[in-house]
């Protein structure tokens, strides 16, 4: 992929180039996901598409495209049926509902069809992690950008703001935000087809996700030899101190067969698998076998385990919640015979 300076995308362009932000369960009907796609090439275009020229400058964009649902990592969830909200079908699962144990904020996976978006709106922080697909993100006075599977983006308090699909690409993100926002928030108005049509984008100038990077975000470029580990895992961030008021998420890959020793955190720990397929385990629990988009929970001083299966690498999001309770404390490690006892893993 490469990642241009600027690209002014009209949407003849765009078609071959390729937040839900609260929603509420309340709000959502049961559907498959399923939809036909229709072309977006608009007519008249087949001298520029046929262009030696034209096809290299989208050629380093193809492998992003996602045609279909099925090419998405994470479950889309439900339909979202909010009327004026958006325009196109949209997607929602709810990830993580903020509580009394472990106070992060409310987190949803919102997936978008080809060409659907939200409104202009604004809210509280947001902080948006995209898992697949070609969308965009666009900030009121700013020029839309062009964002790809392992950008991370926030979106501060009160700013306007919409994003979406590409034309010919489904589109997936996690959304983290500050639901508790007492600001101002600016009525909804629809991002017009007019709009969208001759948008002018750019790529997403904050992007740190490397080309030869094989994760949905950045793994670490060094691995680790831990004693609390059984193996290789690569450590890195994924972001900091943000907009939504959430702790800092982790990125950790573990290599095949890797997991690491009973620990417990004092502010409890949650977990957002995102490739591969690995397990996690709380004292006095079955075991739970974790698929992408997968969340698990351990509330705070509970004993667990977590980490790969044996044939391929696995890979989550670490948020350790309540920070300023305490650290970690570790303990032994399952022994191998258990492990070879684990749930038989189908990829």
């Amino acid at each position: 992929m490469r990642i241009l300076k600027r690209a002014v995308l009209p949407f003849a362009f765009m078609s071959l180039l390729l937040s839900a932000c609260g929603g509420n369960t309340s709000q959502l009907s049961e559907g498959s996901g399923s939809a036909d796609q229709s072309s977006h090439i608009a007519a008249g275009n087949d001298n520029i598409v046929n262009d030696p020229a034209y096809k290299q400058e989208i050629s380093d964009f193809d492998s992003d495209i996602v045609e279909t649902s099925d090419g998405l990592t994470f479950p889309i969830g439900n339909t979202v049926n909010i009327p004026g909200a958006f325009t196109g079908t949209v997607y929602l699962a709810s990830m993580i509902a903020e509580d009394e144990i472990y106070h992060f904020p409310q987190t949803n996976h919102v997936t978008f069809e080809p060409g659907a978006r939200s409104n202009w709106h604004s809210h509280g922080g947001m902080v948006i992690l995209v898992t697949g697909g070609i969308g965009y993100y666009q900030e009121e006075g700013s020029t839309a950008q062009i964002i790809r599977k392992g950008d991370v983006i926030e979106c501060a308090p009160g700013v306007r703001h919409w994003h979406g699909a590409a034309p010919d690409s489904w589109f997936s993100q996690m959304v983290v935000f500050d639901s508790g926002y007492s600001g101002a928030h600016d009525g909804e108005t629809p991002v017009t087809d007019a709009y969208y049509e001759e948008l002018e984008a750019e790529e997403y100038t904050g992007r740190n996700v490397t080309v030869d990077n094989g994760f949905m975000f950045q793994r670490s470029d060094q691995a680790v030899n831990m004693q609390t580990f059984s193996g290789l895992v690569y450590l890195s961030d994924i972001i900091g101190e943000n907009v939504a008021g959430a702790p800092g998420m982790h990125y950790v890959v573990f290599e095949p067969g890797v997991i690491n020793n009973w620990h417990t955190h004092e502010g409890g720990q949650i977990l957002i698998a995102t490739d591969g397929i690995g397990y996690h385990q709380m004292e006095g629990e079955p075991v739970e076998v974790l698929y992408p988009g997968d969340v698990a929970f351990c509330p705070p001083g509970i004993k667990h385990w977590h980490g790969g299966s044996a044939d391929m690498e696995f890979a989550h999001i670490a948020i350790n919640t309540n920070p300023g309770t305490g650290g970690v404390e570790w303990f032994g490690r399952i022994s191998e015979k258990e492990y070879s006892e684990l749930p038989v893993i189908s990829k």
